[in-house]
């Protein structure tokens, strides 16, 4: 992967290192990519990659949704944080 690419996900908010690294493994390689993609499908994708392995949390995706609409995760209204945690429930289901 390009350096430039990495950083280049490392200057959106609420993502760090660790989340960085998990969408390069399942093949996301820039902003305009998870842009594209969208909080939902990016968090199956992560989901049924790293289940198995690590806890990934409702956090996790309001992370997400704030990296892509540029905000801080506290700050995502509460009816989509809502529409985030069913869809974590349904996964588990």
């Amino acid at each position: 992967m390009n350096p430039a690419s990495k950083e280049e996900l490392l200057a959106l908010k609420n993502l760090g290192p660790k989340s960085v690294a998990q969408l390069v493994d399942i093949g996301i390689t820039s902003s305009d990519q998870l842009i594209e993609l969208g909080t939902e499908e990016v968090f199956r994708r992560l989901y049924f990659r790293f289940c198995d392995e690590q806890r990934l949390s409702v956090n996790y995706l309001y992370a997400l949704e704030g990296a892509i609409i540029g905000c801080d995760w506290r700050l995502i209204p509460m009816d989509r944080k809502q529409e985030l945690k069913n869809l974590l429930k349904g996964l588990k289901s």
